[in-house]
């Protein structure tokens, strides 16, 4: 197996080094999957914890240079890692610095490493410091590559485009206080409301007015003038999503399933996604 990237736009270094602070403070490891056109970071929700199922996909002709990468036999062009998020963040965090490039590369020192490379100015000379981490991985052998797999993004039955992170963020932390579930109640018309119950009073916050982007009414609703769609989420997990999230949003979208689910789609460019599934919960 071989897997060799280069990164030199400073932009995409940072951006690639936030999503994985992302996945840091989601997950203490998550999965990498290296395929010959894309690199999935996948984050599974390990039962009793409240972190929500969370997967990235980036396009690697965006993001790297040079990209190269070979697997263990030619029918399998594919590569999957066990990687410590936090330590992988770590090892970039040189990355603000002011990298001139960044190389990440498979090697075997005396157990399997992600191996991150690059080179930065002195603060206080025009001397280059060259700096190299060495991040302990696990190989995922084929046998298991099934547990691994992709997830599927789900089908919503309405998709709104909603206001921005950090006022979602700000609106669901103090929700949280108030109630152990937030309810998402989105409408056909573009209004989305989100519900905190007590047992003293109802709080619902109202956006009105936002994209709709893609509606999949089921029979029973074809009819309807206005379809609604809703869903009762874990408040800790929607929160811990937004709080986790340090990148910046070019388009923040929220797909609900009646009762089934939550389905929030991040694109920080075209062709970087963040995507994230939240669980209905029974109330």
């Amino acid at each position: 197996m071989k897997f060799r990237a280069m990164m030199v736009d400073p932009q995409y270094m940072r951006e690639f080094q936030n999503i994985v602070i992302t996945l840091s403070k989601l997950t203490k490891e998550c999965v990498l999957n290296i395929s010959r056109n894309k690199i999935y970071f996948i984050a599974n929700e390990e039962s009793g914890t409240v972190a929500p199922l969370v997967w990235v996909e980036i396009d690697a002709s965006l993001y790297f240079s040079e990209y190269a990468m070979e697997g263990a036999k030619d029918k399998y062009q594919q590569i999957m890692l066990a990687i410590p998020a936090v330590k992988l963040g770590r090892a970039l965090g040189s990355l603000r610095s002011g990298a001139l490039y960044c190389k990440i590369k498979l090697t075997n020192i005396q157990f399997p490493c992600l191996t991150v490379e690059f080179e930065v100015k002195s603060h206080v000379s025009d001397q280059i410091r060259k700096v190299v981490h060495d991040v302990p991985v696990n190989v995922i052998p084929r046998s298991d590559w099934s547990h691994y797999d992709v997830p599927e993004v789900p089908l919503s039955k309405i998709i709104l485009n909603v206001p921005s992170n950090r006022l979602m963020r700000g609106l669901i932390d103090k929700m949280k206080n108030l109630s152990p579930t937030i309810v998402f109640h989105a409408m056909s018309t573009g209004e989305l409301n989100l519900i905190a119950e007590t047992e003293m009073a109802t709080v619902t916050t109202r956006y009105k007015d936002l994209e709709v982007r893609a509606i999949h009414p089921s029979e029973t609703d074809k009819e309807k003038e206005h379809i609604e769609a809703s869903c009762s989420v874990d408040c800790k997990k929607t929160s811990l999503l937004f709080s986790s999230l340090q990148v910046p949003t070019l388009e923040l979208s929220c797909g609900i399933d009646d009762e089934r689910l939550l389905h929030m789609e991040v694109n920080v460019r075209q062709g970087v996604t963040i995507h994230s599934i939240i669980p209905a919960v029974c109330v």
